[in-house]
C-alpha cells in the first residue's frame, strides 16, 4: 500500500505539485519535526528516481534507506546531513530539512518514520516461521502414527 501511495505522490511531484505530499504527511505524522523530516526524505527519494519507469524507484525500501541515514553518524553529524550539505543538488529540499537536521530530537523523528514504514514490511518470512511451527507439529503427528 505504501508503495502505491508513494507512486501517486511521485506523479504529483513530477507535475510540480507537492501539496498532496504535504497533506499526506500532516495526516500521518506529528508536526514536531517528524513531518519535515518525512517530507525532506521523500523529496530526496523523488529526486533520486530516474530511468524509463522512474516511479518504480519510489519504494518503501528506498525511503527507509534514506531515513536510516539519519541514524548513521559521521563525526558530529549524520549521513543525511552530509548528503544535504555536500552531495544534494536540489536546494528546494533544504527548505524542509534545514531546521530539523541539527535538531537534538532528529533520531526520535527518524524512529517514528521507521516504525511507520516497518508496518508495511512484507510479512512473508514471518508467515513462513508461523507455518513452520504447524509443519513441525504435523510431522510429529505423522511420525507418532
Amino acid at each position: 500500500m505504501i508503495n502505491r501511495i508513494l507512486m501517486e505522490l511521485y506523479d504529483d511531484y513530477i507535475d510540480g505539485n507537492i501539496d498532496s505530499l504535504i497533506s499526506f504527511t500532516s495526516k500521518t505524522f506529528p508536526a514536531d519535526g517528524t513531518d519535515k523530516l518525512f517530507i525532506g526524505c521523500v523529496l530526496i527519494l523523488f529526486s533520486q528516481a530516474n530511468g524509463f519507469k522512474a516511479r518504480y524507484d519510489v519504494t518503501r525500501e528506498n525511503l527507509l534507506a534514506i531515513v536510516m541515514s539519519v541514524k548513521e553518524k559521521m563525526g558530529s553529524s549524520n549521513l543525511l546531513e552530509f548528503y544535504m550539505r555536500r552531495i544534494n543538488s536540489r536546494r528546494g529540499i533544504n527548505k524542509y530539512l534545514k531546521d530539523v537536521l541539527k535538531d537534538k530530537n532528529i533520531d526520535n523523528y527518524a524512529n517514528t518514520i521507521i516504525d511507520y514504514l516497518e508496518n508495511f514490511k512484507p510479512k512473508f518470512l514471518e508467515n513462513l516461521k508461523q507455518y513452520n511451527k504447524k509443519i513441525e507439529e504435523y510431522k510429529n503427528e505423522l511420525n507418532n502414527n
